[in-house]
């Protein structure tokens, strides 16, 4: 599972976009985008969890500190450099990187969509 988070560490950092808006570090736009796609796949589980438990948490509190622990852990998984350095191997060995990049974009989004309809819809 580890190193699903990796590659869309990569795909991110290593994204044309990300690269000419942020040439020095690029990798912290990859922690961001990890850290809120985690933080929304544990939001939808500790959301439903309450709906069906009929119990009500404050979101605001709950949402922060999740993404904050998750933001912290991630930089303990991508700190150092070499590591995101290492992360290049990927770029010369990789097939079919069109598709696995939307593959990433569509995971985030997803995470995302699928949060805020457990949200909204239900809560």
């Amino acid at each position: 599972m580890l190193k699903f988070f990796e590659y869309c560490f990569y795909r991110i950092a290593y994204s044309k976009y990300y690269q000419r808006v942020d040439k020095k570090e690029p990798y912290i736009w990859a922690w961001n985008g990890i850290s809120f796609s985690q933080t929304c796949n544990v939001l939808t589980f500790i959301t439903l969890y309450h709906i069906i438990k009929g119990i009500e948490y404050d979101f605001v509190i709950v949402g922060i500190s999740i993404y904050v622990t998750i933001y912290f852990l991630n930089i303990f998984v991508f700190l150092p450099i070499r590591k995101y350095k290492e992360m290049g191997k990927w770029k010369k060995d990789e097939k079919y990187r069109t598709l696995k990049g939307w593959g990433v974009f569509l995971y985030i989004l997803l995470s995302m969509l699928v949060f805020g309809f457990v949200f909204f819809a239900l809560y």
